[in-house]
């Protein structure tokens, strides 16, 4: 059944290359910036461009599959659907500004198309404006599985006493073969961005929290197939082997590195596999997910890392994502941004999971001390691109991206890449053991859903304190909490920079709490509560102190310790 793909692929290997940046001739730039001191600073160009403020509500209205990919062996799926008011995106609306959106409700004719024919329909459904992520039932009864994807269609009509209005959107519905040739498949849950795996033709998808490091081929892994073992017996889940050294030879070495994927089978360890893209030679790529995509451990691919930081060709990460999704359907593609704006838009086109590079701990951001000039949204280079030096350029990054995305209107997963190096160029010390939990449960109360550190091996503190955490941000209660819960915000009494997040699951009346005290310093009585619900009791501490009481249905603790972090299971009222 792969012929006509790969064909299709050759095709995409020959599109060309785009290049639009600033710089004047010669310069050397970082996220679009001069950063040498024989440069001066000029604008870079490649801000995202917000939408003008409209004073007229606007219908922000979107259809789309709840998981990325089905399998012919789902017996059946969902759709879900967005029918936000908001002033920036969308259509207008007959509706007065003063109205209670709730009170007006759309009539939802939903069809599925395969090259234009009709296949099926979902017709009278009706939901209130202003709904985030409903939920309808999508039969799989008279569709054929197939590599390429089928076309969703909707209407919705308004009617009220203005007017009736009717508004449009499609989407695609990937509905798959069941894989007969060893390979894997995952999937993407877009109600909650966590990942999925099915393998050995299982008809059974695992939740999975990727939780690993990245580990350069020639600093740890080319030494033996032992190593892999090592790496497993700590509690990580998932595998990303940086191909430097040997693993950048042209041809690639193939016999060298397919003892390690056969290893990687028998440790249960997924592959984040990293493709060494080359923007100018698509040739490479093909090579590579021609050779691992039926792999039975590909969890995802990983095309570029830090491609806005670098330059890459604006529209290299779209042609990556475009000739291994022609080749390859059944796995996600992911990239990693450095820079806090700049073409996100295009590079984030690329991919379906973006990594957030921020590394924020023990560096100037400021003035470089690498290349002897300041820092600023304009110029300059220090390691973390116009970043404070605080733990929050983790979270606003992320923050920030989620506010790109809605703007854009597709739904990306974000996951973090902490900071776990130091002592090298602009970075005069490792964090701290304290400080890596910080960043790592930061990343994932602003929604990062894995987290892939950089990088391996690390300070011992580091190491430990990683290893420790594993064992609970893989295990089954955190992961079904991701997986089944609806992340809210938490809001806190009696100290500031403390970052709470939770994860509820108001059929069972539970929620899983992340607290995380970003101050160096511990602080007095604090409060938290999550939006909307109300706390009965405290049901298990999965990492930190314990001493949580409950008050008026609020977590209440005499006092949080500098850089504390704790993970809990609470009852719900």
């Amino acid at each position: 059944m792969w012929t006509t793909v790969f064909s299709v692929a050759a095709g995409l290997a020959s599109l060309p290359l785009t290049h639009a940046f600033n710089n004047p001739p010669g310069v050397d730039i970082w996220c679009g910036k001069a950063y040498r001191a024989s440069n001066a600073s000029f604008n870079p160009g490649g801000w995202f461009e917000q939408p003008s403020y409209s004073s007229t509500p606007l219908l922000d209205l979107k259809v789309r599959p709840r998981m990325s990919i089905y399998l012919e062996t789902d017996a059946s799926g969902s759709l879900l659907v967005d029918t936000i008011v908001s002033h920036l995106v969308g259509d207008p609306l007959p509706v007065k500004p003063s109205t209670n959106y709730t009170d007006q409700h759309l009539h939802l004719d939903i069809h599925i198309l395969s090259d234009e024919t009709l296949i099926a329909s979902i017709s009278n459904h009706t939901l209130p404006l202003d709904t985030t992520k409903a939920e309808i039932p999508l039969s799989f009864d008279f569709l054929t599985p197939k590599l390429t994807p089928f076309t969703i269609t909707t209407t919705a009509t308004l009617i009220n006493s203005i007017t009736n209005t009717t508004f449009t959107t499609s989407s695609e519905l990937l509905y798959l073969p069941q894989r007969t040739d060893g390979g894997s498949a995952t999937r993407i849950d877009h109600r909650t961005g966590i990942l999925s795996y099915t393998q050995d033709q299982s008809v059974t998808w695992t939740p999975i929290f990727p939780y690993t490091y990245y580990a350069q081929w020639s600093l740890y892994w080319d030494t033996n197939t032992s190593t892999l073992e090592s790496f497993a017996s700590q509690g990580y889940n998932v595998i990303h082997i940086v191909p430097t050294g040997t693993l950048s030879d042209t041809p690639f070495p193939w016999s060298t590195f397919d003892p390690y994927l056969t290893t990687s089978d028998k440790q249960n360890l997924h592959l984040q596999y990293d493709v060494l893209f080359d923007p100018t030679n698509l040739t490479k790529l093909t090579d590579q997910v021609t050779h691992i995509h039926t792999h039975p451990s590909l969890l995802l691919y990983y095309t570029a890392d830090e491609p806005d930081g670098k330059g890459n060709p604006l529209n290299s990460t779209r042609l990556a994502y475009d000739l291994i999704r022609s080749m390859d359907p059944y796995h996600p593609v992911s990239v990693a941004l450095n820079c806090k704006d700049f073409y996100y838009e295009e590079y984030a086109s690329g991919a379906d999971i973006i990594l957030s590079d921020v590394y924020p701990v023990a560096t100037n951001t400021s003035w470089s001390t690498v290349y002897d000039t300041p820092c600023n949204a304009t110029y300059g280079c220090c390691g973390c691109d116009d970043c404070r030096g605080e733990f929050e350029d983790i979270s606003d990054r992320l923050d920030q991206f989620y506010e790109f995305d809605a703007v854009v209107g597709w739904e990306k997963v974000h996951w973090g890449a902490p900071q776990a190096f130091g002592e090298e160029t602009f970075w005069t010390r490792y964090p701290t053991a304290e400080e890596e939990v910080v960043m790592v449960m930061l990343s994932v109360n602003h929604g990062a859903m894995g987290i892939v550190m950089w990088d391996y091996p690390s300070s011992d503190g580091i190491e430990r304190t990683t290893r420790e955490l594993a064992p609970v941000v893989t295990g089954e209660v955190f992961v079904g909490f991701l997986e089944e819960g609806v992340r809210r915000v938490g809001v806190v009494k009696g100290a500031g920079r403390v970052d709470v997040a939770g994860w509820v699951v108001e059929e069972e009346g539970r929620a899983l709490v992340s607290v995380v005290n970003l101050n160096y310093r511990g602080t007095g009585e604090v409060r938290v509560g999550l939006e909307g619900v109300r706390v009965a009791g405290v049901e298990k501490v999965l990492w930190g102190g314990e001493g949580w009481d409950v008050k008026d249905g609020e977590l209440v603790r005499e006092g949080l310790g500098g850089l504390e972090a704790g993970i809990l299971v609470v009852d719900l009222v």
